[in-house]
C-alpha cells in the first residue's frame, strides 16, 4: 500500500526520503518531492506558478520519434567528431593568424558566441527542458528544481556561457587551422620573429616553452608553444630573433 505523503510533516517527508530505496520505489520518491513542494504553497492552498515543479508527462514514444532521436544522436556524434578533428591540430601545433585576418575572425567569433548564448538560453529556459532536467534529478534521487529556482538560472547562465565561449574559441582558433590544413594551399616556410616576452617557467599548462612574439602582439593568441627544446628556451631573451619552421598559407603560419 502506497503511503499518503500529503499528510506527512516536513520532518517525516525528509526522513522518508533519506531512508527509502530510491531504485526500488522511484514513484514514491517523486511523490515525496511533490509533497515537499506542496508545503511551500500559499495560504489559499494554491501553488504559485513560479514555485511549481514541472515533470515530464508520461507518453509512449512512436517509431517516428525513435527514428528521429537516432538520427539526431548520429548527427550530433558526427558533428562532435568533425569538431574534434578541427580542434585537435590547435592543441598540438601553434597557429599564427595573419594580422589582417585577425579582426574578421574576431567578429565572426563574437557573433557566433552571441548567437550560441541566446539560443542556448532560450532552449534551456523552456519548460520542456526543465521537465527533462527534473526527471533526471529524480532518477538520481535528487531534489527537482522549481520554475523560479536560483539553481536553475545559475545552471542556465553557466551552461550558455560555456557553450558561447567554446563556440568563439572554435571559430577563432579551430576554423583557421582547419582551413589552413584542409582547404588552402600551403607551403613549407620559415618565419623570423622577435621575442616579446617569456614566462618564468618552461613548463606551462598545455603550452611548454611558450614564447610571445612582438609581431603578433595585437592578437589574443600571440605566442607559440613547443618551438624549442628546454635548453634552447632557457637561453632566449626578449628582443632576440628566432627562426620558426612550419607551413604558410593565405591565413597564417602553422608552426611545426
Amino acid at each position: 500500500m502506497t503511503p499518503d505523503y500529503s499528510n506527512y510533516s516536513r520532518t517525516d517527508l525528509e526522513e522518508a526520503l533519506s531512508s527509502i530505496d530510491k531504485e526500488q520505489f522511484p514513484e514514491r520518491v517523486k511523490q515525496i518531492h511533490q509533497a515537499l513542494a506542496a508545503l511551500d504553497v500559499s495560504e489559499d492552498g494554491s501553488v504559485s506558478p513560479d514555485q511549481e515543479i514541472l515533470l515530464p508527462e508520461p507518453e509512449e514514444e512512436t517509431p517516428e520519434q525513435t527514428q528521429r532521436k537516432v538520427v539526431k544522436n548520429f548527427a550530433l556524434t558526427c558533428g562532435g567528431l568533425i569538431l574534434a578533428a578541427m580542434l585537435l591540430p590547435v592543441y598540438f601545433h601553434s597557429f599564427l593568424l595573419n594580422n589582417e585576418m585577425a579582426m574578421p575572425f574576431k567578429w565572426a567569433a563574437l557573433v557566433a558566441a552571441l548567437v550560441v548564448f541566446v539560443v542556448t538560453i532560450k532552449k534551456m529556459l523552456h519548460t520542456n527542458y526543465l521537465r527533462k532536467t527534473n526527471a533526471t534529478l529524480l532518477a538520481r534521487g535528487k531534489r527537482p528544481m522549481t520554475v523560479d529556482s536560483p539553481r536553475r538560472y545559475i545552471g542556465v547562465f553557466g551552461g550558455a556561457l560555456f557553450l558561447a565561449l567554446f563556440a568563439a574559441f572554435t571559430i577563432y582558433r579551430g576554423v583557421p587551422v582547419a582551413i589552413h590544413l584542409y582547404v588552402l594551399d600551403s607551403k613549407e616556410e620559415t618565419l623570423h620573429a622577435t621575442i616579446a616576452a617569456l614566462p618564468r617557467r618552461y613548463r606551462q599548462k598545455h603550452c611548454n616553452g611558450k614564447i610571445y612574439l612582438a609581431e603578433y602582439e595585437p592578437q589574443f593568441f600571440n605566442y607559440v608553444c613547443d618551438a624549442s627544446t628546454r635548453s634552447q628556451w632557457e637561453q632566449l631573451r626578449p628582443g632576440q630573433k628566432i627562426l620558426l619552421y612550419g607551413s604558410r598559407s593565405a591565413l597564417g603560419f602553422l608552426v611545426k
